[in-house]
């Protein structure tokens, strides 16, 4: 891996940890393996935003895991939709995991920096909600529902679960993952039943 890489994932690292505003130049090159306060990290990034900046968009890039899992899910067809959807369930929890310093740098600190917040908003968070839509559209029987906003339940409920147990280091209710998914299982099957079923 070369430095300007290194340098990316440990600034990103760190940012996620302990917040942008506290993170220092001198930490992350000490992290990157450049010596702290030497100003090396300047010769691939002019400042720390442009770094911030450089490493969101990466994440954002990368974050096709989720979507080329949806499209996957056609390989999984055959399966039960309680298997397909509890698949859903972990493979967003999963990817929630991979990206944990992203998730933590949009709630703590993107809210100052509102290109980069609407950047995740566009590239990460609408097109997850439209393929998690469209995804839900191609399971269900006849009928019609706001797929749409269904796929937002279901993904809200997938994060929020994801982001508590992120931040206090288990569920506060002492919910386990494998009773999530089970709920998420029971709640989007009986979603995927025509109405009247």
């Amino acid at each position: 891996m070369d430095s300007r890489t290194r340098v990316l994932e440990e600034a990103m690292r760190l940012f996620g940890e302990q917040g942008y505003a506290k993170t220092t130049i001198a930490e992350i090159e000490r992290a990157a393996g450049l010596s702290p306060g030497s100003g090396a990290l300047y010769r691939h990034f002019r400042s720390k935003e442009e770094l911030l900046a450089e490493g969101v968009r990466s994440k954002i890039a990368e974050n096709a895991g989720l979507l080329s899992l949806l499209g996957d899910m056609q390989a999984v067809a055959a399966l039960p939709l309680r298997e397909r959807l509890a698949t859903l369930a972990r493979a967003g929890l999963r990817r929630l995991d991979e990206e944990r310093d992203l998730n933590r740098i949009v709630v703590r600190d993107l809210a100052a920096f509102p290109a980069l917040l609407e950047a995740v908003r566009e590239g990460e968070m609408r097109r997850i909600h439209a393929a998690v839509a469209q995804w839900l559209r191609m399971q269900a029987g006849p009928g019609e529902r706001d797929w749409d906003a269904l796929a937002v339940v279901l993904v809200g409920a997938v994060s929020h679960f994801w982001l508590l147990r992120d931040v206090f280091g288990a569920h506060p209710s002492g919910l386990d993952e494998d009773r999530l998914v089970a709920a998420f299982v029971d709640l989007a099957e009986g979603l995927l039943q025509p109405h009247g079923s």
